[in-house]
């Protein structure tokens, strides 16, 4: 087993400054080599769309050598559905980097793991980050999708922060009852994803405030009004 880095208890100035030079020198690595590889960069972070779906992927140095890398997977319709949801759809005439480093998008649990460990050079490490998200990638996208999202959300407090991807991926897989089941309950014994309200809250112009379950809740009756309309 390789031993991780681990981060002096305290840096001496120099240490710092050496440490930042270092950091600059891999984003820049990654910003020069990112669209050869497949990728673009934005703000720290790589991202890319493969197919239906959005990958994002934030590296972070570690002490000397190699590199921990962080990856988000997810559904290219979540973030308009949800844009929708929170009457924000003007958001997707927003670059594609937004998706990855904006603050009003989902964001599904990551998975992380660490490159390069014997690497020291950032422009090797910059390679082995792009080396190491195009093999997830490949190997992701042949069995991941929004049932399997769905199952893959912890069943404890740790969901907290992901009630609103959850309602949202309920959507896309058809299931408007789940949805509003998650909109409406506020019992947090009786389900984990309970115990928050969806993580976002909108400030309206009568000086009103809506949480996002508010706003699901009215987005999901108004779409089965218009279904009845058709029908």
């Amino acid at each position: 087993m390789i031993d991780i880095p681990a981060w002096p208890a305290k840096l001496t100035r120099e240490q710092q400054k050496a440490v930042k030079q270092r950091n600059n020198d891999f984003d820049a690595a990654l910003k020069r080599d990112a669209r050869a590889a497949g990728w673009r960069y934005a703000r720290g972070t790589i991202f890319r769309q493969s197919a239906d779906w959005f990958i994002s992927i934030l590296p972070s140095l570690l002490w000397e050598r190699g590199a921990v890398v962080r990856m988000e997977v997810k559904p290219m319709a979540i973030d308009p559905l949800f844009w929708d949801i929170v009457g924000l759809s003007d958001n997707n005439k927003l670059p594609l980097s937004f998706r990855a480093t904006g603050a009003w998008v989902l964001r599904p649990p990551s998975t992380e793991s660490c490159v390069g460990l014997h690497t020291i050079e950032v422009e090797l490490l910059a390679k082995d980050v792009f080396e190491w998200g195009n093999k997830q990638v490949s190997q992701i996208l042949t069995s991941i999708s929004v049932a399997s999202m769905l199952g893959a959300l912890p069943g404890s407090h740790k969901v907290r922060a992901h009630r609103a991807l959850a309602i949202c991926l309920h959507i896309l897989a058809k299931d408007m009852d789940g949805a509003f089941e998650l909109c409406r309950l506020n019992d947090p014994d009786t389900h984990p994803l309970m115990q928050e309200n969806g993580g976002f809250t909108t400030h309206n112009g009568d000086g009103s405030v809506s949480t996002f379950l508010d706003q699901a809740r009215d987005w999901i009756a108004r779409k089965r009004r218009e279904e009845m309309i058709v029908v």
